[in-house]
């Protein structure tokens, strides 16, 4: 691996840049190192070139989420990872927002690693969680590690009434 590809990049970061990454939004504002419409393709980094993406709660926001999973894919170096996070489809606010395009679930990471063929790109692996608010829910400490436990249960029983915040995937290509 080349010095190019230990490029790292925090997708979408808004008002959260993070040290040691190249932090992108679509505006400008303090530590922003690169403005770009993330619906806007190609992306704007060459084939490979990137050794770790961070992304969280920006991809139900694109127009074409398969689309940016492809450019994750393309710009990625080989053994590259990519940590993502978005709303999970039981957390009131996935709805609430207007903003939001797509919606989410434990299963949904998996269609672009072992249930490939629907998009030209495959990563070679994903761990998936969700993660529950905690503060002073205390029971969601239980609730969270049964519903990652048993994902298909949580999801498919009457336990979605204690909403999931978010699904987590942590991708390599």
């Amino acid at each position: 691996m080349d010095t190019d590809n230990q490029i790292r990049l925090n997708l979408g970061c808004g008002a959260r840049p993070m040290e040691g990454h190249v932090n992108v939004d679509l505006r400008e504002m303090p530590g922003i190192d690169v403005t770009h419409d993330l619906n806007e393709y190609p992306w704007p980094w060459s084939d490979e070139s990137i050794s770790h993406i961070e992304m969280h709660q920006v991809l139900e926001h694109l127009n074409d989420h398969n689309r940016a999973m492809a450019e994750i894919h393309r710009i990625l170096s080989a053994g590259g990872t990519a940590e993502i996070s978005v709303p999970h489809f039981t957390w009131q606010y996935a709805f609430h927002d207007p903003t939001h395009q797509s919606f989410w679930g434990y299963q949904t990471f998996f269609y672009y690693v072992n249930r490939g063929g629907y998009f030209g790109f495959q990563f070679s692996q994903v761990k998936v969680r969700l993660e529950f608010g905690k503060g002073r829910a205390l029971y969601n400490y239980l609730v969270e590690w049964i519903a990652n436990r048993w994902p298909y249960l949580y999801e498919s029983s009457p336990l979605r009434i204690f909403p999931a915040m978010k699904v987590y995937g942590s991708f390599v290509k």
